[in-house]
């Protein structure tokens, strides 16, 4: 199984990082690689998967992503993220995605970054998205495909492609 992801400029990719290892040391859960998940989970091929995504960014060059909110929910998978307003480019991409991967699975895109992966109280997440200063945009430059495990610690990025 994988995940294709859309991956931030390296400084981007560093503040959301030492915030995802600031949380995961306090709250001792796992840490990593920051990004927005463009499509998840599809059971196919790399090979198939790496050619869908190069159709899906060609001419793509690399976007700004504009933050929404601090927000958290019962999802484990979205314990605490920071939500994103989508932009054409992100559609674009996401469009192209699931016309070809939608027979493999279907994925409702709603762009985020998730902070940290843990079962916490509404409280604590409450309290942590009240509580956290982010910053107002991000660029995103880059798309990659991760293998997927339930072990966020197993988590692996196997192909990445630069946007434009």
């Amino acid at each position: 199984m994988y995940a294709v992801l859309f991956l931030f400029e390296k400084n981007d990719k560093e503040y959301l990082s030492q915030i995802i290892s600031k949380l995961s040391n306090q709250y001792e859960s796992p840490i990593f690689t920051p990004h927005v998940t463009a499509y998840g989970l599809v059971d196919t091929s790399l090979e198939v998967l790496d050619k869908i995504i190069l159709e899906s960014i060609n001419g793509t060059k690399s976007f700004n992503i504009k933050k929404n909110t601090i927000s958290f929910s019962d999802d484990f998978w979205k314990a605490l993220f920071i939500d994103f307003n989508s932009n054409d480019n992100m559609l674009k991409i996401n469009k192209h995605l699931t016309k070809h991967l939608s027979r493999f699975s279907k994925y409702e895109f709603k762009p985020h970054a998730s902070l940290i992966y843990k079962e916490m109280s509404q409280e604590k997440k409450q309290r942590l998205a009240n509580n956290l200063e982010i910053k107002n945009s991000f660029k995103i430059t880059g798309i990659g495909i991760q293998v997927f495990s339930e072990r966020v610690e197993e988590w692996k990025i196997t192909r990445e492609h630069q946007l434009g």
